[in-house]
């Protein structure tokens, strides 16, 4: 039986997940743990001025290590800890996507969680039987056309195969249902991941060959073709993509003990260096009706 997520704009209670999930595998990250010592402060947590003068939501962006979920005021680039991921055993988190009703999957390589997002406390729901590891996600519209309509969880691969993971029981497997194509004579593959979000759009880091990440946009309606923008952001192993009130943000996996949040700029593709610290973060996720302008 494939089951997808619920239409309804409220929060659920009930917090056992059975759905169809489409995940967006594209981080290449290892599993290998890290060390998350070095915490930022979180620095503001109220909600701020619009430029109307209403008042604008809190940052629902998060951001993740192998080992920690944080939330990313976005008003000062601070990563608040929000805690340890659990039952994660000897394997690490490659990336959380976020439905409209603020349901939070997490994946390992080869298992798929759901999270808490006041806590990181995961709750295993099945393991992975696909070719493809598991990285990137995003939840996305089941119908393009039906914004509304059900939503579905999204990977896309290191080859730009992009699939639906299909949970039943606790097993989940992997149907291919679109493929990036390719950009001057050259496939275009995941590098990092995917975000949706209703009225923005998709978009994605991509790689094209060797060298750094591109941004893309991605067009589910025409097969899940990626559109290669710009000359490239300058930055490789952007691992995270997240959108809040008209900004990109990407999170980069540095290396050991390194990471850096930027900004990307959607019409040109460039990067701009927002935050450079010790977390080296491994993906990132937002609800699917996120704000589009603060």
């Amino acid at each position: 039986m494939t089951l997808v997520a619920p239409v309804c704009r409220i929060r659920p209670t009930h917090r056992h997940l059975a759905v169809a999930c489409v995940l967006a595998a594209a981080c290449g990250a290892s599993a290998s743990g890290d060390d998350d010592d070095d915490v930022s402060p979180d620095a503001r947590t109220d909600a701020t001025s619009g430029p109307d003068g209403n008042e604008a939501l809190p940052s629902r962006v998060y951001a993740h290590s192998g080992l920690m979920l944080y939330r990313i005021d976005t008003m000062t680039m601070a990563a608040v800890p929000v805690g340890a991921f659990t039952n994660l055993a000897a394997q690490t988190m490659t990336d959380i996507a976020i439905d409209r009703d603020e349901r939070m999957i997490g994946v390992t390589l080869t298992k798929i969680f759901e999270i808490d997002e006041t806590t990181a406390a995961s709750t295993f729901l099945a393991d992975f039987t696909g070719t493809d590891n598991l990285t990137s996600l995003s939840f996305v519209p089941a119908n393009p056309a039906l914004p509304d309509g059900p939503e579905m969880l999204v990977a896309a691969t290191d080859t730009g195969a992009v699939i639906r993971i299909d949970i039943v029981g606790q097993t989940a497997s992997a149907t291919v249902i679109g493929d990036y194509g390719q950009h001057m004579g050259m496939d275009i593959v995941s590098s990092g991941d995917i975000v949706y979000v209703r009225d923005f759009g998709m978009v994605a880091t991509v790689d094209v060959g060797n060298g750094n990440d591109f941004v893309a946009t991605i067009d589910q309606a025409n097969g899940w073709a990626a559109t290669v923008i710009g000359t490239g952001t300058t930055f490789d192993k952007i691992f995270g993509v997240a959108f809040w009130n008209g900004t990109l943000y990407g999170f980069v996996d540095g290396g050991a003990g390194a990471g850096s949040m930027i900004r990307l700029d959607r019409q040109t593709g460039a990067a701009t260096l927002l935050r450079a610290g010790t977390i080296q973060w491994r993906g990132a996720g937002v609800t699917t009706v996120a704000p589009i302008i603060g």
